[in-house]
């Protein structure tokens, strides 16, 4: 039942990827705040000035020394740019939804206007100030625009200039690479290298030339004008609801009670729901009023659509929930126009996050676990050769270039590792004795994974004085056919969370579930557990870095007006016949 149940929940969890900007972080300095931005390979200070919309000039005065060049890791600082809008009111906005809006503090709107503490009203107009620039609605007209202050056009003494030339270089299309890969890695966009190479399409193939516009710099002390701000993209990884004294709450899943409950996706959310009932019975000891409805969904959007008509969910706060990933969009575009927040429990189709921050993610797609990897092995393997094999098949192909794209863009320290990349047919021909080697292989088909099993076996068996880290994906532990267990080599994978019934804090989740229901925990109880308890602590009640027991949630939204989704990756390595997660 156990290896069914997780399965299941394998199945349910469907990769899909599109481009995703990271995460910068922001530090306060005498009272001013600033982006600190890792410089990668491939960053030029012109591009650094189109992705924050700052000036060359305010970077490089920010940070003297950088006209001499940027080093990749560096850390370079950019003044977010605050300015004053006024905003009108519209129709369902709250003060607390306002200040979210603008990335501002309740109190800072209130003080700039005192008519609004009691609450706001349709075509009210608020001033609200310290709005970073790129963050107000394009038709709202700033008080810096009308008043044009000195300082815009104020000229810096003794500026330095770095003015830039096109250069056209060609480039050979190497094995493996795409259009998108080239584009990513040139920071070219795709539409641009088609337009200037005449294509009609994005197909290429090894050997073929592209010309490659890429930006020459000259640097020089001359006076230069102001460069034109452009719209910052920012991250806003806030979950904190406005306190309320009682708050609503439902779980929406597929118990398909009509038909007995008896099909073993009912059974998961009968599961799910007794490990979520533990969260709430915890979170009540906290200090937790809410009233939960739990509803069957019985997967049917008809069936969600009467739902949705029920006098509780006019006033909800959150839903929790589906376990189908076809249901999860049709919940998701209600709950942005309701303003409700949707945490889906499993992992869902990644475009229901675009352009709507009201969904929560609670489990990384594959293609996120992917990115994970990369980051492991940019951090463990730097003295190994590392090589990447392309799977076969289609449907692995998001993994391969989620792995390869982070890989090749991710920050490090120092030099980046090599990458080999190669064919299922060809990696054993870079296995050389007295080298250690870390093999990345993210296919999920059975007689592909066989296949590498065995023939690696055989090989690595001639290099005794060799070290070997096989990097896989998480159905290769469920094929019995595949003997991981006995592998020469070090195997590991990517994955959402670190289940083992070994582990304390499971061992404890245990004993309360079998007093509770008189019955044994699954997994997808624990995930009840783990996903009502964190995200109910942390937006109703404020509370962070409460433990949970088998997941840790690193919630990024993936890109301004987007969702947000659970980043964290665990590295499960199998030691002694069991897998135990390596050390962050």
């Amino acid at each position: 039942m156990n290896r069914f149940l997780i399965g299941l929940l394998i199945f349910l969890i469907t990769p899909c990827v599109y481009a995703q900007p990271g995460s910068v972080p922001v530090v306060e300095e005498g009272g001013k705040k600033y982006y600190v931005h890792t410089v990668e390979q491939g960053n030029t200070l012109y591009g650094l000035q189109r992705i924050y919309g700052v000036s060359v000039d305010e970077i490089v005065k920010t940070n003297p020394g950088l006209e001499k060049g940027l080093n990749v890791g560096q850390k370079v600082k950019i003044a977010v740019q605050l300015e004053t809008v006024t905003h009108i009111v519209k129709k369902k906005e709250t003060l607390f939804g306002i200040a979210k809006q603008y990335n501002v503090t309740v109190a800072s709107i209130t003080a700039e206007n005192p008519d609004a503490q009691d609450g706001v009203e349709i075509g009210q107009q608020l001033k609200i100030t310290g709005v970073e620039k790129g963050l107000a609605p394009k038709e709202l007209v700033t008080e810096e625009e009308v008043k044009q202050p000195v300082e815009n056009t104020e000229i810096v003494s003794n500026p330095i200039k770095i003015s830039f030339s096109d250069t056209i270089i060609n480039h050979t299309v190497l094995d493996q690479e795409t259009l998108y890969s080239i584009s990513k890695r040139f920071m070219v966009p795709v539409e641009e290298l088609q337009k200037l190479n005449g294509l009609k399409n994005s197909k290429i193939k090894p050997g073929d030339v592209l010309k490659i516009p890429v930006k020459k710099e000259s640097i020089q002390k001359i006076e230069i004008r102001p460069v034109p701000q452009k719209e910052i993209r920012k991250t806003d990884s806030t979950l904190l609801y406005p306190k309320k004294s009682t708050y609503k709450i439902a779980i929406m899943l597929p118990f398909n009670l009509d038909k007995g409950g008896q099909d073993y996706v009912s059974m998961l959310s009968t599961e799910f729901y007794m490990g979520a009932k533990l969260a709430l019975d915890s979170l009540e000891k906290l200090g937790l009023k809410a009233e939960v409805f739990v509803h069957d969904t019985k997967n049917d959007t008809n069936t969600i659509k009467k739902l949705f008509q029920k006098p509780e969910f006019q006033s909800l706060d959150m839903i929790i929930g589906p376990l189908h990933p076809e249901m999860a969009d049709f919940m998701a575009k209600w709950c942005k126009t309701n303003n409700i927040r949707l945490v889906c429990p499993v992992s869902v189709n990644s475009s229901v996050l675009k352009e709507n921050p009201f969904v929560f993610q609670a489990v990384p797609s594959d293609a996120t676990l992917m990115q994970g990897l990369a980051r492991h092995i940019l951090d463990d393997h730097t003295k190994d050769q590392i090589i990447l094999v392309k799977p076969a098949s289609e449907k692995d192909r998001i993994l391969f270039e989620s792995f390869r794209n982070a890989f090749l863009t991710l920050s490090v320290k120092g030099t980046r590792p090599k990458l080999i990349e190669t064919t299922p047919d060809n990696y054993l021909t870079f296995l050389k004795r007295g080298m250690n080697t870390a093999i990345v292989y993210p296919t999920t088909e059975k007689s592909a994974i066989m296949k590498f099993h065995n023939n690696t076996n055989m090989e690595i068996a001639k290099h005794s004085n060799s070290s070997y880290w096989v990097y896989g994906t998480k159905e290769w532990i469920n094929f019995e056919d595949v003997a991981i267990y006995n592998a020469d080599y070090s195997f590991a994978y990517p994955s959402a969370n670190d289940f083992t019934y070994e582990s304390e804090k499971v061992k404890q989740l245990h004993r309360s579930f079998r007093s509770e229901f008189r019955a044994d925990m699954s997994k997808m109880a624990v995930q009840g557990f783990d996903v009502v308890y964190f995200f109910t602590a942390n937006m109703l009640l404020g509370k962070n870095n409460l433990t949970v027991v088998m997941n840790d949630f690193e919630m990024i939204q993936s890109g301004t007006g987007n969702g947000f989704e659970n980043t964290r990756c665990f590295i499960m390595r199998q030691e002694n016949g069991v897998f135990m997660p390596v050390e962050k």
